[in-house]
């Protein structure tokens, strides 16, 4: 996806009557002849693989004032196109800059691909930016479900990358302090809102496929509770309430469940989109399991200062105290993290 800065244009040599010939592309002996003269150049065209540096240089030599190397150049364009389509199922947009050595293209297959030798540190950064935010909508946005979304996010990268582009022409082609200030202004804000706009589609594609995990990880975690209050009952029933543990528990799973839906909802919940699908929906899953755990130790706490009080803790209304702060422990990490403290305080009493 990151395409290497153009080397220098290859020195023009004699014509070699053994090159190969161009297949699939209209032949021109005069822009064939010229083009031969640039090795590396035609041989992309002729043999493949090409690449973007590729077009940029022909490119360059079709702007050229030099007419071998503008008919080298209007040569070497299509059939460099050709076998760059080849590998990439086509070329969706391109833009070429006319006043440095840059351009930017977006191919079928949505990745994007540019080239800016421009001395203004602002526009390198904002392409390098760009061609960034281009890499991770490929990576975090994979699948059939969500190629429209990703088609969105290349298109922003694409978009952000030609007013990079035009801002780089401008501050090439002489314009005035004010201009130039405009139009790098303009580009690196187009870069801003390119970015916040993939990040949106980011998130939220990685919160769908956090939620799924969190669906799916609800069944087992259930199941582990059932299990753990019928030991309870059969094993720790002296020392253990089985059905306030087992409100705690499913409680404070349920408050988890219910945690992320309501921070997705306000658009609170923020995941690391640059882990794979599998990861994140693996955490999703857990999360589930984790919230059991602080009903667990919502349940020992409140449990250690009832005995502590000399309270019972069998009657109806405990259990429903029990269910409740796990819940609470489940939805909240902070209520969580602070019975622990208490608990501790209790416990170094």
């Amino acid at each position: 996806m990151n395409s290497l800065p153009p080397e220098p244009l290859p020195a023009p040599e004699a014509f070699n009557e053994t090159a190969p010939a161009l297949a699939s592309v209209p032949t021109d002996g005069a822009g064939e002849q010229a083009a031969a003269r640039y090795p590396d150049l035609y041989q992309a065209a002729t043999n493949g693989p090409a690449t973007f540096r590729h077009l940029v240089q022909a490119h360059q030599l079709a702007a050229s004032t030099d007419q071998l190397a503008c008919d080298a150049g209007n040569w070497l364009i299509p059939a460099l196109s050709q076998k760059f389509s080849e590998a990439h199922g086509g070329i969706e947009k391109e833009y070429y800059c006319s006043e440095v050595v840059g351009g930017c293209l977006l191919a079928k297959d949505r990745a994007v691909y540019s080239i800016l030798n421009s001395p203004p540190p602002e526009l390198v950064d904002s392409e390098i930016a760009c061609k960034v935010v281009a890499k991770e909508a490929l990576y975090g946005l994979q699948g059939k479900g969500v190629v429209q979304q990703l088609e969105e996010a290349t298109d922003h990268a694409y978009s952000g990358l030609t007013r990079v582009m035009v801002a780089a022409d401008l501050v090439a082609g002489g314009g005035t302090p004010e201009e130039v200030a405009a139009s790098i202004a303009a580009a690196k804000n187009e870069v801003s809102v390119v970015k916040a706009r993939v990040e949106v589609l980011l998130q939220r594609q990685a919160r769908l496929e956090y939620f799924q995990g969190v669906l799916g990880g609800i069944v087992p975690t259930f199941l582990l509770v059932i299990l753990f209050g019928l030991a309870a009952n059969a094993w720790w029933r002296s020392s253990l309430v089985p059905s306030a543990l087992v409100a705690a528990i499913a409680m404070s799973a349920l408050g988890a469940t219910i945690s992320v839906i309501q921070r997705m909802s306000k658009g609170s919940l923020v995941i690391d989109h640059s882990s794979s699908r599998w990861q994140r929906t693996m955490l999703g899953a857990f999360r589930p399991g984790v919230g059991a755990i602080f009903g667990s130790l919502a349940y020992f706490t409140l449990l250690a200062g009832a005995l502590a009080g000399g309270a019972a803790v069998s009657t109806p209304g405990s259990v429903a105290v029990f269910g409740l702060t796990g819940f609470a422990a489940g939805f909240s990490e902070r209520f969580a993290t602070d019975m622990l403290d208490q608990a501790s305080k209790l416990i170094a009493k």
